[in-house]
């Protein structure tokens, strides 16, 4: 543990997540083995407890750690997958890549994932989908806590589909995921994005695969014609 750097500058909580998911990635601590507890962690990175929970958070969300009452977090099981590298280098996609094709690329792939996540979802999926659209309405003002509720939506119809490849790609672009959100958020508000979420669950609940495909490409075409507009706009 001596290699942890203390945090010193913004974005605590992705710094935290950033350090623990490289360690993680790296075999510093096995499957089935604990995690320094919460007192530690906070002692070591030098943040708050707020800070160090929403890094776990997140590492949960990747399904890289488990929390469980009592017990502490435990790391799980990583698939052959996980330690993958090969994608790396087609994905190293820079801020100034243009924002149109990321959204053209989940259009493609979320449109199929939703397909496979329809045929394995169960009540737990839907108690973890409802909860992240209701962050997303109730952050008025928080955008990363609205970015990163997203995230943790679509993220979740992709462990559902249990589909190893989407599960690693979907990793690898979570940065520019996020970045191409964040200029939605900028362009659509906040209004839209909980709106689909809603019908997608509704649809997901109805078992009609047909609907869920549609509003999923409809919910992401709405996100490239507003960035394709202000790109016109902006020319």
């Amino acid at each position: 543990m001596q290699s942890i750097k203390k945090i010193k500058t913004e974005s605590l909580r992705a710094q935290v997540y950033a350090q623990l998911k490289e360690r993680l990635t790296k075999g510093a601590w096995k499957p089935g083995e604990k995690l320094p507890s919460e007192k530690e962690l906070c002692a070591l990175f030098g943040v708050s407890r707020v800070t160090v929970r929403a890094a776990i958070q997140q590492l949960e969300i990747l399904g890289l750690v488990e929390t469980r009452q009592g017990g502490g977090t435990l790391v799980k099981t990583f698939s052959a997958i996980e330690n993958v590298d090969a994608f790396h280098p087609l994905l190293q996609i820079q801020r100034n890549q243009d924002l149109v094709a990321v959204m053209e690329y989940r259009k493609i792939i979320e449109k199929g994932t939703i397909g496979l996540a329809l045929e394995k979802v169960k009540a737990e999926d839907f108690a973890f989908l409802e909860k992240t659209r209701k962050i997303m309405a109730d952050s008025e003002t928080d955008t990363e806590t609205y970015i990163e509720a997203d995230l943790a939506f679509h993220y979740r119809l992709a462990q559902i589909t249990q589909n190893a490849i989407i599960l690693k790609v979907y990793e690898l672009i979570n940065s520019i995921l996020a970045e191409a959100m964040r200029d939605i958020v900028r362009l659509m508000g906040r209004k839209t994005g909980p709106l689909y979420h809603r019908k997608i669950i509704s649809a997901l609940k109805k078992g009609d695969k047909a609907l869920c495909e549609a509003l999923m490409e409809e919910h992401i075409e709405s996100n490239i014609l507003a960035l394709a507009k202000e790109r016109v706009e902006n020319n």
